[in-house]
């Protein structure tokens, strides 16, 4: 079908299952008004969105190998953004690229490979076996990118950042019992300290990833790399690094900053303080 129609399905899709995950939904208010601050009528607009956004999404990824040969058109990244990523790269040791759940990310990574960068990506294992199998196929079969388990992967993510290629890691998940407490929209939040001991262990630049779906055309998506995170200082004036619970707290603040921008296009089903707030 073509591509904005098979979009308005996933519009379609998304409004579905919001009905369908009716108490779901109304956690993910919840959690909403609490984190932002909002009202509960532009909350329940918000989860709307993001369901929306996720049902155009998993449409997106299904037609991905039909669409792989024109990725560059569907998404922007322009040149100051590629240069940020070659001069992180330039220095010898690697670099991280710090993602979170956010519009599309299948296709944002699939245009950065598209330029020709090795991505290797740290994934969480899924329940399903199945739909995990469908997954890690076309982002190995179509957008070339290579996958590392989070739980027995330690060695390929060391040798990736010894080979300097780029590493993704998805900074907005609950850590559970791993990890650290750090606030996250003013809340408490378990988050990875894996990113941070990387680092230190590397000097692997740190490049926030930020990549949003355009709100005029939602066919479109852009991506930006402002600049290199660990660069700069967090909130006590120390070093990336220094401080683990300060550099956490410096991710953490960049992620809120574009979930700030465009509310509706980040995974509220994921919920970052199951951990330490319950559900």
């Amino acid at each position: 079908m073509p591509h904005s129609f098979a979009l308005a399905f996933g519009r379609f899709a998304g409004k579905l299952l919001r009905l369908i995950l009716w108490k779901k939904v109304d956690r993910c208010e919840a959690r909403c008004v609490k984190a932002l601050g909002v009202g509960v009528t532009i909350s329940r607009k918000i989860i709307r969105d993001s369901f929306i956004n996720l049902g155009m999404s998993v449409t997106e990824f299904i037609r991905l190998p039909k669409v792989i040969s024109r990725i560059n058109e569907l998404v922007e990244f322009p040149d100051e953004s590629i240069d940020v990523l070659r001069s992180a790269l330039s220095r010898g040791n690697g670099a991280i690229l710090m993602c979170q759940h956010f519009a599309n990310w299948e296709y944002a990574a699939a245009r950065v490979i598209h330029e020709g960068f090795h991505l290797h990506a740290v994934y969480t294992p899924q329940r399903d076996k199945g739909v995990e199998s469908v997954i890690m196929s076309t982002r190995k079969d179509i957008s070339h990118m290579a996958m590392i388990d989070s739980d027995t992967g330690l060695r390929e993510i060391f040798r990736v950042l010894k080979a300097g290629e780029v590493l993704v890691i998805m900074q907005d998940l609950d850590s559970r019992k791993d990890g650290i407490d750090s606030k996250f929209f003013g809340l408490p939040a378990r988050t990875h300290e894996g990113i941070v001991k990387l680092y230190r262990k590397f000097h692997c630049p740190i490049i926030h990833g930020v990549y949003w779906r355009d709100i005029n055309n939602p066919s479109k998506h852009h991506i930006r790399l402002s600049g290199i995170l660990s660069d700069m200082n967090d909130s006590n004036g120390l070093p990336f690094g220094a401080d683990m619970a300060g550099s956490i707290r410096l991710c953490n603040e960049h992620i809120e900053s574009l979930i700030r921008k465009f509310p509706g296009q980040w995974l509220w089903l994921l919920d970052k303080w199951e951990y330490t707030l319950g559900k």
